[in-house]
């Protein structure tokens, strides 16, 4: 598929300022404040590096958190492990686009790095957040950009985790600066339109999890961008039984009307969607009912039963298993089961196996699903895992993405507008 925006290749950084929008919101400590994992320092730290290694002078802007939150801390501590991943020196300012920040910026030589306070502590940046299409002059307005752009040569936007927001850090410098992608927002968007698009056949999509509202509409996308097969496990195949007439039994279902927002409208969407698609989207045919804590397996001609439904059963499983083994690609979101359980695993840990030992191209989606197959163990037999978790699947289900807006506007604006194609 063509790139319709910018990328690092397309811009000459020695010696120009250029802000960097990452994604660094990571587990803490809400007590020592301390990291508890950094797998989105280590991913945004390419970016960072080639920027210091071509000569940019380059300013960091990222958040933690929110308010109110117990995570909601200083980024300190973020910058002294950018630091040590890059090995080169980060600076961290208290400010944000104060004096004394802007006064560091103006300080930057060639290949320095410089890291902002958490930008949330500015309230505009989380009360400007109202999304008008790929009209961003609103966001524009915030003190952050106002004060900011006019210091840059060039925005560089690598927070593909935070794509699907539209608050001004992540699309208000595309309406004043020339805005390209990093190379992690790059990365996500070449392997998520690969796995959709182009993939090697067959292509195959396993949605599980308890976000049915989500997966129901990445299955709708899917299907309509040439994904052939949609398998179903966890919570979301419990609606897609529903929305097939089947009686899942009272526990189940009290759970899906308990934890799924209009959740009838839902099952409304999947029957729709089982009706036009038919055999393209393959439920379980037996399932794993949580019998006191005990595993025990029913055919779904079995159900309804007492027992809430917690996995796919050992036929499903194995059906899955041979589809896996002979796709060509391969995206998963959202586990089979309830994986936190050791007896109720065994369909999550088989099957997501399987994805791992496929010789298919296999995307994994942000959230529940990359903790469970780094949990299991499998993280590296995937090709590749999302730093998104609802970017990751609002781009999967084909809804709005304003940062994607935002770096096809700013071309527009400076690019084509300036020097036509």
């Amino acid at each position: 598929m063509p790139r319709d925006f910018l990328t690092l290749d397309d811009v000459e950084l020695q010696d120009r300022l250029v802000l960097l929008r990452v994604d660094l919101n990571s587990s803490v400590d809400p007590l020592t404040r301390r990291l508890m994992d950094d797998t989105r320092l280590r991913r945004h730290a390419e970016t960072v590096r080639e920027l210091a290694e071509k000569g940019a002078r380059t300013v960091l802007l990222a958040h933690q958190s929110r308010p109110g939150n117990d995570d909601f801390v200083s980024l300190v501590r973020h910058a002294r492990r950018m630091q040590q991943l890059v090995q080169r020196r980060v600076r961290f300012t208290e400010g944000i686009f104060g004096r004394s920040a802007r006064q560091a910026i103006r300080r930057l030589k060639a290949g320095e790095l410089l890291m902002l306070e958490n930008i949330r502590f500015n309230a505009e940046e989380v009360l400007l957040k109202r999304y008008n299409g790929s009209d961003f002059r609103v966001q524009a307005t915030a003190h952050l950009v106002q004060r900011l752009a006019p210091l840059a040569d060039l925005f560089v936007n690598d927070a593909f985790a935070a794509a699907h927001r539209c608050q001004p850090s992540l699309v208000g410098f595309a309406e004043m600066l020339p805005t390209v992608a990093g190379r992690v927002m790059e990365r996500e968007l070449a392997s998520l339109d690969r796995a959709l698009s182009s993939g090697k056949s067959p292509r195959l999509a396993l949605l599980g999890g308890s976000k049915a509202e989500d997966s129901v509409a990445m299955a709708r996308h899917f299907l309509a961008s040439g994904i052939d097969t949609v398998l179903t496990g966890g919570v979301v195949a419990n609606v897609f039984l529903l929305a097939a007439g089947i009686d899942i039994g009272e526990p189940s279902r009290a759970f899906i009307a308990q934890r799924i927002p209009d959740w009838e409208s839902v099952v409304g969407d999947a029957s729709a969607l089982l009706e036009a698609e038919g055999d393209r989207l393959v439920l379980p045919q037996d399932v794993a009912l949580d019998d006191g804590g005990t595993r025990r397996g029913v055919p779904v001609s079995a159900l309804p039963t007492p027992h809430p439904v917690h996995d796919i059963g050992l036929d499903t499983m194995v059906g899955y298993i041979a589809r896996l083994r002979a796709a060509g690609t391969i995206i998963a979101n959202g586990p089979m089961g309830l994986f936190e359980a050791p007896a109720l695993a065994t369909g999550t840990r088989e099957v997501f196996r399987a994805v791992a030992e496929s010789e298919a191209y296999s995307v994994v989606g942000g959230g529940e699903t990359s903790m469970a197959f780094a949990r299991l163990g499998l993280a590296d037999g995937v090709n590749h895992i999302s730093t998104g978790g609802g970017s990751c699947i609002a781009y999967l289900a084909g809804r709005p993405m304003p940062v994607l807006d935002a770096l096809r506007r700013s071309r527009e604006l400076f690019i084509v507008g300036a020097y036509g194609e």
